[in-house]
This record gives C-alpha cells, sequence and structure tokens, in this order.
C-alpha cells in the first residue's frame, strides 16, 4: 500500500514538470544533419618532378564533411529564435578538419528573426559568402579545388554581428566583425555590405568588405568588392562573376592586388543527372605566375534526393613554371579527375 501511495504521490508531482517539458518541446525543435563526402583523385604533375598522385579528399571534395546542430523556437508575434553549431571532420580519420582543434571551427552562432529580419551573432559565413555561391556555376561546391574560397574575404568572420533583410526581391547584408584588440577598435576587425536582388529566374548582386588582417607584425586594411549574377532559363543556368581583392601594404612593399574572374553554365539532362562546366581565372599584382587558369567538369548521377555519385575532371595551367603563392609546386600544367559519392542526412 505505501509503495502504491508513493507511486500515486510521484506521478502527481512529477505530472506538472512534464506538462511544462512538454509544452517547451513543442514549441522548440532542433535537429541534426550534415553531409558526408568522400572520393579518390587523381592529378598529374602533383611535385616538381612531374610525379602523379592518387589520394583521398579526406575532407570532401564535391562538398565538405560537416555535421550540423540547429534549433529555432517560435517566440510568438512572427518572431523566432534560432541556433547553429557546425563541425568540419575529416570523413579518412575522424578527425576534426581543422589543426586548431577548434570543436565547431565552420559555424557557430545564434539570432533572432522577426518576418524578412534577422540579427545572429557569433562565428558564420561572410557576405561575399553568401552572395558568390548563388554566382559561381558549381554553387560553391568543389572547393578544395576551385579558387574561390581563398577569395571569399575571409569565407568566414569570427565574433560577427550579421543583418539580413529581405525587401521584397532585394536582399541586404550588413555585418560586423569586433577585431577585439585592446587600445583599436580597428584592428582585427571586417566590415560589410551587400546587394542582392532577385527577378524571376534571375538574380545578380555586389557586396563590399573591409577588413584589417595581421600581416606579419602589423595591421593592414584589406578591401574586397564582388560583383555577379547568375539567370535560369529552363534546364539550363548561366553565373559568372567577378572580384578584386587588395591588401594595403604598408611601405616600402607594394600593394596585392588578387583579381578572380569565373563563369560557366549548368544543364540539368534530367532529375537524376546534372552536368557543369566552369572557367576560373586568378591573377597576383605581386606574382610572378600572373595567370592561373582552371578548367572544370563536373558530372553528377543522384541516386536519390540526398544521395549523388560525381566525377570531375579539371586542367589548371600557370603562365610561369615557377614556385608561387599561384603555383605552390612550381610546374606549367595540372590534369586531375575525381570520383567519389555524397550523401546529405
Amino acid at each position: 500500500m505505501k509503495k502504491f501511495a508513493y507511486t500515486i504521490a510521484t506521478l502527481a508531482v512529477s505530472a506538472p514538470l512534464m506538462s511544462v517539458m512538454n509544452t517547451a518541446q513543442a514549441q522548440s525543435n532542433v535537429t541534426i544533419f550534415g553531409t558526408a563526402d568522400g572520393g579518390i583523385r587523381y592529378q598529374t604533375n602533383a611535385n616538381a618532378a612531374g610525379g602523379s598522385k592518387v589520394f583521398m579528399g579526406s575532407n570532401g571534395w564535391n562538398s565538405s564533411n560537416k555535421i550540423d546542430i540547429a534549433g529555432t523556437e517560435d517566440l510568438g508575434s512572427g518572431m523566432e529564435a534560432h541556433f547553429l553549431l557546425e563541425n568540419g571532420f575529416n570523413l579518412a580519420t575522424g578527425a576534426l578538419d581543422n589543426t586548431t582543434s577548434t570543436l565547431f571551427n565552420r559555424q557557430a552562432f545564434v539570432g533572432i528573426k522577426s518576418g524578412s529580419h534577422a540579427i545572429d551573432l557569433g562565428r558564420q559565413y561572410t557576405i561575399s559568402h553568401d552572395f558568390i555561391s548563388d554566382y559561381d556555376p558549381f554553387g560553391f561546391n568543389y572547393t578544395a579545388l576551385i579558387p574561390l574560397t581563398q577569395a571569399s574575404s575571409g569565407t568566414r568572420f569570427s565574433n560577427d554581428v550579421k543583418y539580413t533583410g529581405n525587401f521584397g526581391g532585394l536582399k541586404l547584408e550588413l555585418e560586423n566583425s569586433f577585431g577585439e584588440v585592446a587600445g583599436s577598435i580597428n584592428d582585427g576587425s571586417a566590415r560589410g555590405i551587400g546587394l542582392q536582388y532577385y527577378a524571376g529566374d534571375a538574380v545578380f548582386g555586389a557586396n563590399y568588405n573591409r577588413r584589417n588582417v595581421l600581416v606579419g607584425t602589423a595591421y593592414q586594411n584589406e578591401s574586397y568588392y564582388l560583383l555577379g549574377g547568375g539567370y535560369k532559363f529552363g534546364d539550363w543556368r548561366l553565373s559568372g562573376g567577378y572580384m578584386v581583392d587588395t591588401l594595403d601594404v604598408k611601405a616600402p612593399g607594394p600593394n596585392t592586388v588578387t583579381t578572380n574572374t569565373f563563369g560557366g553554365v549548368a544543364y540539368s539532362i534530367s532529375e537524376r543527372m546534372k552536368i557543369t562546366g566552369g572557367y576560373y581565372r586568378t591573377a597576383v599584382s605581386t606574382d610572378k605566375a600572373a595567370h592561373r587558369n582552371m578548367l572544370i567538369v563536373g558530372f553528377d548521377y543522384f541516386l536519390s534526393k540526398r544521395t549523388k555519385l560525381y566525377v570531375e575532371a579539371d586542367r589548371q595551367t600557370y603562365q610561369h613554371a615557377v614556385v608561387s603563392t599561384l603555383n605552390t609546386v612550381g610546374v606549367s600544367h595540372q590534369n586531375a579527375f575525381t570520383v567519389g559519392i555524397n550523401h546529405r542526412f
């Protein structure tokens, strides 16, 4: 009898608590998702002696390997709180995909949204990255191969506050990354603005970022501009853009100007098959290898909405066969192809 009475008392006390917990759970939502990408790549002229190389893209070839934990909570009156924690990992070894052992090295932010306006705080993609994914023919896939990652104004900013607003077909983004250097508001900081316009199947826009980066022992100003657009008609999509990145090196050194021109076309052969081709040209003003040119063609075969097989072939050529920031091996050209599988969960 005492045991029965204890059980009834426990249920009576826990019932209101469970009701509160169930209500809270009903108002919030947490999901886990990500990407697992594994491929094998063959490349010629992988070293200065002209040797070939076969290797696995442990961090993903078609897209980066990552695990995301995302959550939202309905605050009522059209308002929503949200967060995202994104971890990158090495598929071949299971290790983190960075040398600093940072758990959420890709993104880690929390924010609030009201209607078409949102503010996010933390480590997150730059405005440049947000926009360039619409202009790149491959949608910012094959980032381990295509040189746009190196010229997307840092790809991610830490200590960043970003505002996103949508006004009809116009999207506005503003951001400020705090440098957190004592005695200076500017040192280590970054600021940006971007405007993008959507008109049916067309999109075009521009953005500007200015950041203050540590080069050696001194902070230097870096300015970044991006112009781009894309247009979809039927099963075809054309897109491209132009980027200029200028590092204001203090005297006596000259400024370093990096320009990137890119464009291409994607064609959906069927619901299961897609082919994409792109051209990418990079130039650095202080580099003897004045230009790097890349041609790449990729083919995707979708086994389902979440899983696909892919193959790509690319060729990179260099104006001068010297070791440089553009040509790290010092060869005249490199040919390569990659095969793999990509699964989104």
